[in-house]
């Protein structure tokens, strides 16, 4: 665990070794370099209901950039270009681990780089006592700006936002987001694309990510444009099919079988449902998490009762009264795969060394929690448990705590979950009401002639078998490609690989041993960005 403490020590410029806080990791030859870029997108249109729009310091989209570090200003060619779209809820820091895993993995010949995209709704939330509280090394920073009213610097938390603070939000759809995607992409030289992108997404992202290929960009179709997809633990299911529903349920009556997080009807997003609210919490929870986290990195064996804020989490998650237990195991219980009722939101990382019991969630199904006990609850870590678990709670506390950019979405647009459902099928045809109504541009799936590697965990139960619509869909790998000709049968074409025992957040925030199953993914993640690409590599300033 040393090796975690030592990146937050360094992230944060405390470490006399690490005089850069965006050197953020030694490991051997390679040191990786983490910078913030904001992209500028176009404009989604005002809400028609309220003729509300977009400011203007909400146009466009932060990405979270590692890369290998020269100790200059130019970066190293690039062989390939990761760029990678969190899922419902999730923002750029979720994919600290895998990114950071896949620039690791650079050689003298070729450098990879890993850019983690914050979508625009990102850039809505106040950080200022999430940077405070990392600047000072004091979680209670944090919890004073958000709950207490404590200013800092002169400034006081303005309350998390309201539905009818956002009502601009109601226009953050699919072709918003497509475009801001593209905006993103569009740093590589057009003529470089093709050679050097990888588009990954990860959940509700892997559907994003084969939109993106299937869109049509004025003539252009976005998987021309890319040398790969990389589809983690997510896929429409519905590629190839019609619409299942009609143009009134998507615009007033509201879409059947809405899934998790549901989808309001267009009306009501734009007269009132304008992002998802997390239940109970809401926005909170993301702060709450952050300031867990913290106290989890700078005070991990404490003992502190007098949280509230963080103990209604942790009594709302494990759906009891909380034992005596120290920072480290708050942090745990509350995310560890065995207590954390949101199964989305879990990683295998080790586990009390205090009793547990069955318990009803108050989500629904079934849990553990801790069991009545005289002891303090304390954490065993990943690497103690036997067998060994896969994510490192140090490091996925830094995952949660990097500056800049967050591991969640607090005020995740809810038109985005409604327009995926009119895009799923990757093969709309261009006199549809989707596309001549609502610029739903999903025309090319059947022509997607990019390899593809698609990863089964938690959401997909390991099971492959998930993405046989996709696979029967596209056609062989293209001419001018590496691999061209090559089936979907073929590895070449369409490699699938099955991790049971990962959570769905495991292939993002899983821990990179030497020889362990988290590492052969991201070797397989970085194999196949090597072989779907070609060499010299781009630079990208």
């Amino acid at each position: 665990m040393r090796r975690g403490f030592f990146l937050l020590s360094s992230l944060l410029a405390c470490a006399p070794a690490a005089p850069d806080p965006n050197v953020i990791e030694q490991s051997g030859p390679i040191s990786i370099r983490r910078e913030l870029l904001r992209v500028p997108a176009p404009r989604p249109p005002p809400n028609p209901l309220t003729q509300t729009p977009t400011p203007d310091e909400l146009d466009g989209v932060t990405v979270v950039r590692y890369r290998v570090d020269t100790g200059q200003r130019a970066p190293r060619a690039a062989r390939a270009i990761v760029v990678l779209m969190p899922g419902f809820m999730g923002g750029a820091g979720s994919f600290d681990s895998l990114a950071r895993g896949i620039v690791r993995r650079s050689s003298g010949e070729d450098a990879f780089e890993a850019w983690a995209i914050d979508r625009r709704s990102n850039a809505m939330e106040d950080r200022t006592g999430i940077e405070a509280a990392l600047a000072a090394q004091n979680p209670d920073v944090l919890t004073n700006y958000y709950f207490a009213g404590e200013p800092i610097a002169g400034k006081t938390f303005e309350g998390f936002k309201r539905q009818q603070d956002v009502a601009f939000e109601s226009e953050w759809g699919l072709a918003s987001t497509m475009n801001d995607l593209r905006a993103v992409i569009s740093l590589v030289p057009a003529d470089q694309r093709r050679a050097h992108v990888i588009l990954a997404g990860h959940s509700l992202g892997s559907g994003l990510a084969g939109m993106y290929a299937a869109w049509d960009f004025d003539g252009t179709p976005g998987f021309s444009e890319l040398a790969g997809l990389v589809l983690i633990d997510g896929v429409t299911g519905s590629e190839g099919a019609p619409l299942g529903f009609t143009k009134e349920e998507y615009e007033t009556t509201g879409l059947p079988n809405s899934g998790f997080g549901g989808r309001p009807s267009l009306k009501q997003v734009r007269e009132e449902n304008r992002y998802f609210a997390f239940p109970l919490l809401e926005a909170k929870l993301f702060p709450i998490g952050v300031g867990t986290a913290l106290r989890s990195t700078f005070r991990p064996d404490a003992i502190e009762r007098d949280q509230p804020r963080r103990d209604a989490l942790e009594t709302l998650f494990l759906s009891s009264d909380l034992p005596r237990m120290t920072n480290r195991a708050a942090f745990g219980l509350a995310f560890d795969a065995a207590t954390c009722p949101v199964s989305i939101a879990a990683v295998n990382a080790g586990q009390t060394d205090g009793p547990l019991v069955d318990t009803t969630s108050a989500f629904g199904g079934t849990i553990k929690k801790p069991a009545s006990s005289n002891q303090t609850f304390k954490w065993v870590e990943f690497d103690q448990t036997e067998p060994k678990e896969l994510t490192s709670l140090t490091e996925f506390a830094l995952a949660w705590a990097r500056p800049g950019a967050d591991f969640g979405e607090w005020y995740f647009p809810s038109r985005l979950s409604l327009d995926t459902a009119l895009g799923a099928s990757l093969t709309l045809g261009p006199t549809e009401w989707p596309a001549t109504d609502y610029a739903i541009r999903t025309f090319h799936g059947r022509s997607i002639d990019a390899p593809v590697l698609v990863e089964a965990a938690g959401i997909l139960s390991g099971d492959v078998t998930k993405y046989d619509r996709l696979k029967a869909l596209l056609p062989p790998v293209g001419e001018g490609r590496p691999g061209a000709g090559s089936t979907r049968s073929e590895q070449a074409g369409f490699e699938a690989l099955s991790h049971p025992s990962f959570t769905h957040i495991d292939p993002l925030a899983g821990t990179d041993v030497a020889g362990g199953e988290v590492a052969r993914w991201f070797d397989a993640v970085v194999g196949f960005a090597r072989r779907s690409t070609t060499s010299p590599g781009v630079v990208v300033p």
